[in-house]
This record gives structure tokens, C-alpha cells and sequence, in this order.
């Protein structure tokens, strides 16, 4: 039987499979992607904070990372969904199509996804004006007016992106700003983007590309002509499948505590499954390789 099911493999899971690795775990990995990495592949940046990898964005380095899983004989399970977690003395992930996975611990890191707004026009126009990445789209939407949505640090700076790529932008923050001064800093002294607090947009405009955007705030509603639309209002744990298992906060990050144990036995978690106060790579990281080395004492344990 599989000692350590790691369900997720970005790096969190790539970290975690590599450690059980280490330790001599049977571990086994299976992922809803099709290729290790997780929102590395949406990572269209070099991240300078990551010690030790001088070069490449995203996609580059989940391809290194997918490189060490494969040197360590570490395969992945790609394009298996979690449809439910059952916890107990042995722990099992059923599947999408009704698989079960049996094992003697398991360690979730099946992380997060983007928040989209849902609203009209959002998915009929996404990669036609609709864009969740302007340092990935910065070339298709320069020089246009462009509307940025969001009040964090990743709205903030995407508009900032945008403003020097030649596009005027319309940042449109619906509660209290969130980002960081040095951010609310520069985008006060940027001619080229408008501020509009206390909006919220209500549908994407367009037929063929984007029109426009219909936004009602305090003063009613009103549409205002953009050929752009950068969607940044942060993101949403992948946890629907196990929530039933293992508590989770109002947002539905699972609740990890020390070494990454969850409320069920044999279950634990890391990275940015469990809504850590600095989502990032080398933290998702450190997680796994504690919550491994606790999971791997629990097991000799028995």
C-alpha cells in the first residue's frame, strides 16, 4: 500500500514527493494538470525571491522541478481530479470516475486557482480583451485603454504594467485598497491610471473583442469603453473536495496547524492550500518538507 498519497503537484506536492523520497516513503502523485507545476504555469515572470534559480519564469522552473521528480523516480499521476477525501485510520482519495486511492497518510496540496468575477462577457471574451495576466498579455494590450480589477498587490502592479506598456488604465478597486503602500505609492503618481474606488464591474462588453465594461458603485451604474479587461481579485483554494473531511476557514483554506497536521488523522497539508500569510514558492516548499518529515514520524510510529 502507498504510505504517502500527495494529492497536488506544484510545489508543495513536488516538494513533499521529493522528501518522502528522501526518507524512503512509498509515495505516489497525482494531479489535476496535465504536467507538474501548478500555478507555476501561470507565472509569466522571472520570481527574483526564489533563492538559487537565477533565470526563467513559471513554466521554466516547473519544468526543472518536473526534471529532480523524475530523476528521483517519482511519477505523477496527471489529469486525475480529487472528487472526495475519506479520512481514518487508513485515509483514501477517491477520484473523478469513482477510483479509489487507499494509503497510509495523506498530505493535500492541491492549492489554489484565480477568482474570476463572473459576470457576463467574462468567459465569451477571455483571450479576446479578457486577460488574467498582464505581464503575459502586456504586447496584446498595449496602447489601449485597459480596465484592471482588483485592490491587492497583483492589481496594483498590473496596472503598473500596463501604464508602461502605453495604456491608459481604469483601476477599479471595489472595497478599501489592500496593496502595499510603495504600490498605492506609485499608482498615485502615474498619470496614465485612473483610480476608481467603491465600483464593482457587473458584465464584460463586447461581441467580437472587448467593448467596455458596466461598473455600479455609489453613484448608480454606468458603462465605460475599455478594449481591455485584466481580472485580478485574488484566488480560491482547491479544497471542495475534501472539505467534508477536514476543517477549513470561511474562505476554505484547509486549517493546518503545526507541521501541517489537519483536524483528520493521517491528513496533512501544505502550501497555498492552507492560506498561509506569504503564499509563495519557497514557502509552499518549507511547508511540505516539515509536513513530510511529521507524516514519515507518525507512520514509523506505528
Amino acid at each position: 500500500m502507498t504510505e504517502l498519497l500527495v494529492v497536488g503537484a506544484g510545489p508543495a506536492g513536488i516538494s513533499a514527493a521529493l522528501w518522502a523520497r528522501w526518507f524512503g516513503l512509498e509515495v505516489r502523485v497525482v494531479d489535476a494538470g496535465a504536467s507538474p507545476g501548478g500555478q507555476l504555469h501561470r507565472v509569466h515572470f522571472h520570481p527574483r525571491t526564489l533563492a538559487g534559480i537565477p533565470v526563467g519564469d513559471g513554466p521554466a522552473i516547473a519544468a526543472v522541478m518536473a526534471r529532480q521528480l523524475a530523476d528521483a523516480g517519482v511519477a505523477v499521476r496527471g489529469e486525475c481530479t480529487a472528487q472526495r477525501l475519506e479520512p481514518g485510520a487508513r485515509p483514501a482519495v477517491i477520484l473523478e470516475g469513482g477510483e479509489r486511492l487507499a494509503c497510509q497518510a495523506v498530505l493535500i496540496a492541491t492549492g489554489v486557482r484565480r477568482r474570476r468575477l463572473g459576470v457576463p462577457g467574462e468567459d465569451a471574451l477571455e483571450g479576446r480583451g479578457v486577460s488574467f495576466s498582464a505581464t503575459r498579455d502586456r504586447a496584446q494590450l498595449a496602447g489601449r485603454r485597459v480596465l484592471v480589477v482588483g485592490g491587492g498587490d497583483a492589481a496594483y502592479e498590473n496596472a503598473l504594467i500596463l501604464a508602461g506598456a502605453g495604456c491608459r488604465v481604469v483601476l477599479a478597486v471595489r472595497d478599501a485598497p489592500r496593496a502595499r503602500a510603495e504600490f498605492r505609492a506609485r499608482v498615485a503618481r502615474t498619470p496614465a491610471i485612473e483610480v476608481r474606488r467603491g465600483v464593482r464591474v457587473t458584465a464584460i462588453l463586447g461581441t467580437d473583442a472587448v467593448t467596455g465594461v458596466r461598473l455600479a458603485g455609489p453613484e448608480g451604474v454606468a458603462d465605460v469603453a475599455v478594449e481591455g479587461v485584466v481580472v485580478k481579485v485574488g484566488v480560491v483554494p482547491n479544497t471542495e473536495w475534501c472539505r467534508d473531511a477536514v476543517a477549513c476557514d470561511d474562505a476554505g483554506h484547509v486549517r493546518a496547524g503545526e507541521h501541517g497536521r489537519t483536524s483528520a488523522p493521517r491528513v496533512w497539508a501544505a502550501g497555498d492550500v492552507t492560506g498561509p500569510a506569504l503564499p509563495s514558492v519557497a514557502v509552499a516548499m518549507g511547508q511540505a518538507a516539515a509536513a513530510v518529515a511529521d507524516a514519515r514520524r507518525a507512520l514509523r510510529e506505528d
